[in-house]
């Protein structure tokens, strides 16, 4: 005697995002916004041992950043650097 087994239901996928659940991919942290990507640096608990490269309108250096204001930020070399002027921060 054979049972059909009961119905499941099955939803509908409307969009495909796929690739960032099931391959793992990360998302790019180049889109952050700097303010975001110095509030992540002070989260961490060693912040004086993190590089990071900083593209301003003039420059583009590698340094550390050991303080921050609303408005600013101060790198280890002591360099005073308003947060607007900032372009891009990548973590090292």
């Amino acid at each position: 005697m054979k049972k059909e087994l009961p119905k499941l239901y099955k939803g509908e996928v409307k969009y495909n995002n796929n690739l960032r659940s099931s391959h793992g991919i990360k998302e790019n942290k180049q889109n952050k916004n700097p303010r975001e990507v110095i509030n992540e640096l002070f989260k961490k608990n060693h912040i004086y041992r993190q590089e990071v490269e900083i593209e301003t309108n003039k420059d583009k250096f590698v340094t550390k950043i050991i303080g921050r204001t609303n408005e600013h930020v101060i790198t280890i070399n002591n360099t005073v650097l308003k947060i607007e002027d900032i372009l891009n921060i990548k973590i090292l």
